[in-house]
């Protein structure tokens, strides 16, 4: 049963609260979307970013505004016409949507667009745990391998000062401000991995933290690789941290999410050789 409109699932200023995943939960899973935006994390670490809210009528959907500033409408259950037109009062667009989109915008009469800065780098599980394909970062792995004897271990309440170390020591690292970073995004899942259904890996180069990864599940089975962060010093730490998780993965697809449009994103992303990059579809009214 769908929690309803009264129950107090917002932090007071309307935004999601912690208490909102346990009825999120559910429905994202039912989704089984492919993309990184339907996953706990993303939609409550997030919740500042994009104003996040959640409201179950006409049917259960997430309303927020996207990086370019489109007030959007993320749905949360099926879609029929008058579903859609309701939906679309005050927001400009129906998004993120996956590959059902354009056969829906048909259906429904809708302009169908992407931005390819949105869309998410997907990697075959077995591949990435090999590094195949991707020669500079394997010879990378391969020398920080040797030269740190390093170990990845799960990330619990035992260790996780060390993984805050790391997050301190890589915003030290990069000179920029917080605003411009995500490192308050990162602080609060370290702290809510559990209610956010995330796991995570610090990497341990001869006992010293150096990086950490932090993942969750994807609605379609996937795994959504949230935060990856290290210290500059060791660069052969992510490929390394990156094959080690994806060989605990064993097999499906690993999703690094999106480059927003970012040449150094975009360029990481593109060595480690994705299998595919996953479109995300906004559907709008067509323009009269």
């Amino acid at each position: 049963m769908i929690a309803p409109a009264r129950l107090h699932i917002d932090d007071g200023d309307g935004l999601l609260s912690i208490e909102a995943m346990a009825v999120l939960r559910p429905l994202i899973a039912a989704s089984g979307s492919p993309l990184s935006e339907y996953s706990l994390a993303n939609l409550y670490l997030y919740r500042h970013r994009h104003h996040y809210r959640f409201v179950d009528a006409p049917v259960p959907h997430v309303r927020g505004v996207t990086y370019d500033g489109e007030p959007h409408v993320l749905p949360l259950a099926p879609l029929d016409a008058m579903t859609v037109d309701e939906l679309l009062v005050d927001s400009a667009c129906l998004a993120p949507l996956g590959s059902e989109a354009p056969a829906l915008a048909r259906r429904l009469d809708l302009a169908c667009g992407w931005n390819e800065d949105d869309s998410d780098y997907v990697y075959d599980a077995a591949r990435l745990g090999q590094l195949t394909g991707a020669k500079a970062k394997r010879a990378q792995a391969r020398a920080f391998e040797e030269s740190m004897a390093p170990a990845l271990v799960a990330i619990t309440a035992d260790n996780l000062a060390q993984a805050d170390a790391v997050l301190d020591g890589w915003f030290e690292d990069v000179g920029r401000g917080a605003a411009d970073t995500d490192l308050d995004e990162c602080r609060e899942a370290l702290a809510l991995r559990e209610a956010l259904d995330l796991e995570g890996r610090l990497v341990l180069a001869r006992g010293a933290p150096v990086a950490f990864l932090l993942a969750g599940p994807g609605a379609d089975g996937s795994r959504i690789v949230h935060f990856a962060k290290g210290r500059r010093a060791f660069a052969g730490a992510y490929p390394w941290m990156f094959a080690a998780y994806a060989r605990e993965v064993g097999e499906g697809r690993i999703n690094f999410e999106q480059d927003l449009g970012k040449p150094g994103f975009a360029q990481a992303k593109r060595a480690f050789a994705p299998a595919a990059k996953l479109h995300k579809y906004r559907l709008r009214r067509r323009e009269t």
